[in-house]
């Protein structure tokens, strides 16, 4: 659940007082502040609570886990207590920050059934990310598998790690990877980069999250309005026309 003083990291005060009156404004939240607040240092998730992890901790921590990138939501604590807490398995992950080099995140050229465009990486040549990586063991890993939609939505492969320098400095040679499907050319083949993601180097433009779902109204013929997202969520097909938007797969 979200806070509805968390609708303060909505830039536009028209929008943040539209959310903070309408009878789904949950859900409204869940979309726009995709991908949600996460720490910017490593840390250790565990039921649904988060602990710091000093250098010195992270070997031990992530001994025999299956580096995963999280490029979006994954690093969040509020995604992953919705994906691992109250499972049959597990739930602690810990979670390493870093930067990718010469990559960007950008959003996907589809909708996820909470309303929002969700990330996914793509090449960029002189920019640089700020990443986290989650440290899944194998019944999390396929767990995550389920909830990435793989491979309906994404598909999981393997990035070299050379471009990855984590803070903790541990170094891996790959690293498990969630692309989208969709691609990322969307909206008439822009690429957008996520406003909420930290880089250096960008070459695309960024957006927030209800600056890119306006973006694509627009170039549908929708009036941008919380309700246009409620609908996204709650039609199937709808949402599939809107995502499908004059993208290149």
């Amino acid at each position: 659940m979200f806070s509805i003083s968390d609708v303060r990291a909505i830039s536009d005060p028209v929008l943040r007082e539209q959310i903070e009156h309408h009878p789904r404004a949950q859900d409204l939240l869940r979309a726009f502040l995709y991908p949600y607040a996460a720490p910017d240092r490593d840390f250790l998730f565990c039921g649904g609570s988060v602990t710091p992890l000093d250098t010195s901790e992270v070997g031990d921590a992530i001994a025999g886990r299956v580096p995963v990138l999280a490029v979006g939501s994954n690093r969040a604590p509020v995604q992953l207590t919705r994906k691992f807490t109250h499972q049959n398995l597990p739930d602690d992950v810990p979670v390493t920050l870093g930067w990718m080099g010469h990559h960007d995140i950008v959003y996907s050229a589809h909708v996820t059934g909470y309303g929002a465009f969700p990330a996914t990486l793509a090449p960029s040549p002189g920019t640089r990310v700020r990443v986290a990586v989650t440290w899944l063991t194998a019944a999390q890993l396929g767990h995550m598998h389920v909830t990435e939609s793989v491979p309906t939505h994404y598909r999981y492969q393997q990035l070299h790690g050379r471009d990855l320098d984590l803070d903790c400095g541990i170094a891996t040679d790959h690293v498990g990877l969630y692309q989208s499907v969709a691609g990322f050319e969307c909206a008439s083949g822009h690429i957008f980069a996520l406003n909420a993601v930290e880089a250096t180097g960008r070459r695309y433009p960024s957006l927030e999250q209800w600056q890119m779902v306006a973006h694509v109204a627009r170039l549908a013929g929708q009036v941008f309005r919380p309700d246009l997202v409620i609908r996204l969520i709650d039609d199937p097909a709808f949402r599939k026309s809107f995502g499908d938007l004059d993208h290149t797969k």
